[in-house]
């Protein structure tokens, strides 16, 4: 890789992990796009990897705002629900139509949301969404939105906390599931390294950056991002 090619592949993980760490989600949904086009190498494996590394950073500094606990039953869905959507890639000739449909669902659950129609907090929505994150993961790789739009109405330092925790684990089961299908090779861990000192940069900025999109602000952002991720499924879909 040329330096300007780092040099960009480092700014765009730096703004991706400034903006996950100021409203706890939107690094992968940034930076994968343009990595993937600075060399198709960056992806998948490297930016999970510097999603992992971000995401601790951000579990030690939100670790007073939630608990492993609170997380239990999104977690409890995510290795089943990644499971299933990874035998169904295998058995699936195209995932077209449900790229289209996991699509659409997203981008209904944020109309829905910015209407003022939101599923509430409680076991089973937790529980529903970790298995549907794990499965639109594994099928459409974006699997965020579901445990966002469930979230998304807690505060700033709780949301991040709460997401952080969900994404590590999620990071875990999807690396493992690379290293299982034997997608990881010994160079990833050298473009991990070289991506890592922009997570640690975006992370640093986000510090700053939390602070003023913390209340209303932020459930606006991650909306925003939910739609993004829900637009950017349909269209590889649809194309």
């Amino acid at each position: 890789m040329t330096v300007l090619a780092v040099s960009v592949a480092f700014a765009v993980v730096a703004v991706g992990a400034a903006v996950q760490g100021s409203v706890g989600f939107g690094a992968a949904l940034i930076a994968a796009p343009v990595l993937a086009l600075i060399d198709p190498r960056l992806v998948p494996a490297p930016v999970i990897v510097t999603g992992l590394v971000l995401n601790l950073l951000m579990v030690r500094r939100e670790r007073a705002h939630t608990q492993w606990s609170d997380v239990a039953w999104p977690i409890s869905g995510l290795v089943p629900g990644a499971l299933g959507g990874a035998a169904l890639l295998a058995a699936a000739a195209s995932t077209r139509q449900l790229g289209a449909l996991m699509g659409t669902m997203i981008l209904v659950g944020v109309g829905l949301s910015a209407w003022g129609l939101h599923p509430r907090r409680s076991r089973a929505t937790l529980l529903g969404a970790g298995t549907l994150s794990g499965f639109m993961q594994s099928t459409v790789g974006a699997g965020g939105p579901p445990i966002v739009l469930v979230l998304q109405h807690e505060d700033g330092p709780v949301l991040r906390s709460t997401l952080s925790r969900f994404f590590v684990v999620s990071c875990l089961v999807s690396l493992t599931m690379l290293a299982f299908f034997g997608q990881i090779e010994g160079e990833d861990a050298a473009l991990s390294l070289m991506l890592i000192p922009g997570t640690v940069a975006g992370f640093a900025a986000s510090g700053w950056t939390a602070r003023h999109v913390d209340g209303p602000r932020a459930r606006v952002v991650v909306l925003a991002l939910a739609g993004v991720a829900g637009a950017a499924v349909l269209v590889r879909a649809l194309l």
